[in-house]
């Protein structure tokens, strides 16, 4: 295995860390293969296609190891130097039909009041900002954000809680184009929205999550395949 480098300093104070090439492309058609089967199950067993799939790694074994790979917690090692706990992963695909622009906002509005914790994002296609790739904001970790409550058809019910009033420099907005098999490692605190996908194809991503290891909070007994990994 190559060693991947992180700069752990610019991660800290941009809130993100891009780090290319984690997967092969081979390895990211296997992960997209296995997130079209549990899609397509779950479609069966509930006549309905949903953009957001939680919990892969409780529902296949190819996606638990995934959150443990050795090249993804190498980079997890310099920038949680206290240890690492996996939490919880969703697979998120936009396509023709749902080629929604996720609203800005911070993942810790989503879990309030519990320790912090980090995400990191994975393309399994090319992600650019014509099919909805990540857009972060530079170094916005370091602040506080108001949310508004929104149960609008622009969230499809799934982001309640969004940043309306973009107090920042529009020129720490970062569009992510990446290739697949890249990721970007990012707070809990930094925000962020994802692009619109007007490109008609699909776009495959893998989400994880992860926080220092710690006694159980109520927040974690949701997520069955959370475990210590160092």
């Amino acid at each position: 295995m190559n060693a991947i480098l992180v700069d752990v300093p610019a991660y800290e104070r941009d809130g993100f860390a891009i780090v290319p090439n984690i997967l092969s492309p081979p390895e990211c058609d296997q992960f997209k293969q296995e997130a079209c089967r549990l899609i397509r199950e779950r479609e069966c067993s509930t006549g309905k296609v949903y953009p957001v799939y939680l919990g892969a790694a409780a529902a296949s074994e190819r996606f638990y190891q995934l959150t443990d790979d050795p090249r993804i917690v190498a980079i997890l090692r310099a920038i949680m130097p206290t240890g690492i706990m996996f939490l919880s992963d969703k697979l998120v695909f936009k396509s023709e039909q749902a080629k929604f622009a996720t609203p800005w906002h911070i993942d810790a509005a989503y879990w309030p009041n519990t320790r912090p914790k980090l995400s990191v994002w994975l393309p399994l296609d090319d992600a650019t900002a014509s099919n909805g790739t990540l857009t972060v904001v530079r170094g916005s970790h370091q602040h506080e954000w108001k949310h508004n409550r929104s149960d609008t058809h622009e969230t499809l019910g799934a982001f309640q809680n969004i940043i309306r009033d973009r107090q920042w420099n529009p020129r720490d907005e970062v569009i992510c184009n990446i290739s697949r098999g890249s990721a970007i490692f990012f707070s809990d605190k930094l925000v962020h929205s994802s692009c619109s996908n007007t490109t008609g194809a699909d776009r495959f991503t893998i989400i994880s999550t992860y926080h220092a290891p710690a006694a159980d909070e109520v927040f974690d007994k949701d997520y069955p395949a959370r475990h210590v990994i160092l």
